[in-house]
């Protein structure tokens, strides 16, 4: 039985990755991986021991020993730590202003790779993030790199916070994000880029289930491409 593929999603914060990502997983019957979750669990981590999550020594030291819980089945995509349930943590502007410092970290990289390519060992997987195409799964069948307008990706991030009962001033956000898009897109470890072979979706003026379809077509041609050759 040929192997099934794996689709990678990247693209700056609030473009849209996880939504799209949840839902192709969902149809397809794939399992959803979150990279970025294991990236906040890191840092999440970090802070919860007392350490400074720029403090790559430190936190590369810890790695051995943080063996968090993973559930990634069909869209669904949880990390726990002691059956702590840390999806709600995670999402926190504290964790995610940490989670970006942690990123640029080699060892931190290192260790959320082989995290992803051994769920990942099979294929039917669909995996988001910024590194996903170009660095982690380079080989993947489908790749696709969202972006969107920064206010409007902000205003998006903004919501959810709202939605989790999390307080941040939008100005704030949009200054925070600007500042995460700058950070990805410069660091020498995996930038932020537009993989090879990845198709360009601008979500800026798309409904979520309008990117969806899209999407979806694109993998769906794959797959009976696929499925004409074997």
């Amino acid at each position: 039985m040929r192997r099934q593929i794996i689709i990678t999603i990247d693209g700056p914060a609030g473009a849209g990755k996880s939504t799209l990502g949840r839902h192709l997983a969902r149809i397809l019957a794939y399992r959803y991986l979150d990279s970025g979750a294991l990236y906040r669990a890191v840092a999440w981590q970090a802070l919860q021991t007392g350490l400074d999550p720029a403090d790559g020594e430190a936190v590369a030291r810890m790695l051995p020993d943080f063996r968090p819980g993973i559930a990634a089945e069909g869209e669904g995509f949880r990390l726990s730590v002691d059956g702590r349930d840390l999806s709600r943590v995670l999402r926190s502007p504290e964790v995610s202003q940490a989670a970006s410092q942690v990123a640029t970290q080699p060892p931190v990289r290192r260790w959320v790779g082989e995290v992803l390519r051994r769920l990942a060992q099979g294929g039917g997987v669909v995996a988001e993030g910024r590194d996903m195409g170009s660095v982690v799964f380079p080989d993947a069948e489908v790749k696709f790199y969202l972006d969107a307008d920064l206010t409007i990706r902000a205003a998006r991030r903004q919501q959810e916070w709202q939605d989790s009962g999390v307080a941040s001033a939008p100005a704030a956000t949009l200054q925070d994000m600007a500042a995460r898009d700058n950070r990805d897109q410069k660091r020498s470890l995996a930038p932020l880029v537009v993989p090879a072979g990845a198709h360009y979706v601008d979500t800026t003026g798309l409904k979520p289930e309008e990117v969806a379809a899209r999407c979806l077509a694109v993998v769906k041609t794959c797959l009976k491409a696929r499925a004409a050759q074997s």
